[in-house]
Parts: structure tokens; sequence; C-alpha cells
């Protein structure tokens, strides 16, 4: 199956089955963020099966939650200034970064995000967020393969958030053909 039969299958899942999945889970009470994950999968799979040779550029766009929130230096932007002092996960985003040769962006929201993805114009993205906004950023970049990885928020939302940093790395050496395993 070519890119373009991918991206209306995307399309098809995100705006059209999704909010009707939504909306029988709301009726029934059930949890949404439950609904979310298994799209939030889905998608995952839909997106890996669709690339068939090594992107040359790909993008891990996080959200700027997962910075200490007491830290003086901004890593949002077209620099990440980030001291590596480890009081949080952007150190090790930007070893990753280093170590595979991708390029890492962290967005304070939707639209700085979409701004990035154009500008950078990335083969593959590879983001993070909370359930609502990676289905809303999904949705935004319909056409280009994107990978979701939902934040842990131990401290509640928006608030020094976490990554699966193994997911991150599986992921862009599964993309960079480094690693064969299925996830």
């Amino acid at each position: 199956m070519d890119m373009e039969n991918y991206s209306l299958i995307r399309n098809l899942l995100l705006n059209m089955i999704l909010p009707i999945e939504a909306f029988i889970s709301r009726v029934l009470r059930l949890k949404n963020d439950k609904v979310e994950r298994f799209f939030v999968d889905l998608n995952n799979k839909i997106v890996l099966r669709q690339i068939k040779k090594a992107p040359e550029r790909i993008l891990l766009l996080m959200p700027h939650c997962l910075q200490f929130s007491d830290c003086e230096h901004r890593v949002t932007g077209k620099e990440i200034r980030c001291k590596m002092c480890g009081k949080c996960e952007i150190k090790d985003l930007v070893e990753i970064s280093k170590k595979y040769a991708v390029k890492l962006s962290v967005a304070t929201g939707g639209t700085m995000a979409r701004n990035i993805v154009k500008s950078f114009s990335p083969d593959v993205i590879i983001a993070t967020a909370c359930e609502r906004d990676l289905i809303s950023g999904l949705r935004d970049t319909v056409a280009i393969p994107a990978i979701g990885i939902l934040n842990e928020r131990p401290n509640g939302p928006c608030v020094d958030t976490r990554v699966d940093m193994d997911k991150i790395s599986y992921y862009i050496k599964y993309l960079k053909g480094l690693n064969n395993e299925k996830k």
C-alpha cells in the first residue's frame, strides 16, 4: 500500500472513527483516555507499516512540560539551551537526538509545533504529548507519518511530565533499520 492510501486510512481513523468512538464513550460513560490510547497505538501500527525505507529527516517533537519546571534555561524555540543537569528528560532527549542524528524540537503548544513541522519538513515525526494534544497533533499531520508516544504525568498535567526513553529509542532505531523487532 502506498503513502497516499495510508494517509487516507489515518485521516479516516483520526477524523471520522475517533470522534464517533469518543461520542459513544461519553454516552456510555467510559474513560475517553483509554479510547485515545487505543487510537494512538493503532496510528503507530499504521505508520510503521507504511514506512518502506529509512527516513532521512526524523523529527522528535516534544512538549515543553518535559522540562524541569524550575529550570532557568529555555529549551523551546530554535535552539535548545539545555545545561544537561539531568533534572528532567530534556538531557536524555538531546543525547538521543545527537546519537541517532535526528532533529529535536520542544514546543510550547500546537501553533509552535505546527510551525516547527512546517519549517523542518520531516519525513517522519515522533511526538510526545498528553492524549488530547497528541490526537490533535496526529490530526494536524495526517499527511506526514507521525508516531505518538503518550507522556507520563506523575505531577499532574503540564508540569514535570516524563516520556519513555526506551520507546523513543526503539522507534528511532526501527525507522533507521537498526532494530527489526516488532513492538
